[in-house]
């Protein structure tokens, strides 16, 4: 079995794909693969992910032709093959020991999902003096991250036991690293792990970068508990 998926999703990624697909390739080894789902994009990120195949061979393309952030991550989740799947945006840097330190934990705890802290950063990788577990008072429990959400999904790895639980994703929720950490919370065991490894970068046109109102967020969490509630009975 692959040791190893890392799930990234693309969309227009070019200005800062090439220094993410670097920062993951060189702690890949031949037991593990990258899988990039692409969601028709029209800039130059095809071009920049091909040329990664000269130094590593386990890459591989899917194609994501339904928009949204959602089904591009569900697509490359998907995809994976490997024991342990770690979920990547684009425009992150990954420290080299992110890999290592994560299978580590694994190996150790009795974790299902592990999310790790990691350090923001700007669009030029110039620190920001902050962490996401400072940020967000990240501690596990339902409720908590239910309605202070925590579990972003650059910094989240999980068992592949797991993708038939969360697969398919509800795409009229907020967010699928949320849905997934929860959907942990309720049925599994979840392990925060205080080391900050990986550059965060938050920019305008991040995702975390965007907010929303009381009551819109009061109407995502509904959802997002009633969406959580059907997949459990279901399973």
């Amino acid at each position: 079995m692959t040791r190893v998926s890392v799930a990234m999703a693309v969309y227009n990624g070019g200005k800062y794909l090439n220094e993410q697909m670097g920062s993951i390739v060189n702690q890949l080894t031949s037991d593990d693969e990258l899988i990039v789902s692409d969601n028709m994009s029209t800039d130059d990120s095809r071009e920049i992910i091909l040329s990664y195949f000269k130094t590593y061979q386990n890459i591989k393309i899917v194609e994501c032709r339904e928009p949204g952030i959602i089904p591009n991550f569900e697509n490359a989740i998907r995809s994976c093959n490997g024991k342990y799947i770690f979920l990547a945006d684009q425009d992150d840097v990954w420290k080299p020991s992110k890999i290592d330190r994560v299978l580590k934990e694994f190996e150790e705890s009795e974790a299902d999902l592990i999310l790790h802290n990691c350090d923001y950063v700007n669009e030029n990788l110039a620190p920001l003096h902050k962490t996401l577990f400072k940020d967000r008072h990240a501690k596990p429990g339902f409720n908590r991250n239910l309605w202070y959400n925590a579990y972003q999904g650059c910094c989240m790895a999980f068992k592949r036991d797991i993708v038939a639980l969360i697969c398919p994703i509800p795409r009229d929720i907020a967010m699928h690293d949320q849905w997934i950490g929860l959907l942990v919370e309720k049925t599994g065991v979840v392990d925060f792990l205080e080391e900050r490894l990986i550059l965060y970068r938050r920019h305008q046109g991040s995702n975390s970068a965007k907010h929303v109102g009381i009551a819109k967020k009061h109407r995502y969490i509904s959802k997002m508990k009633k969406e959580i509630q059907n997949r459990i009975s279901d399973k």
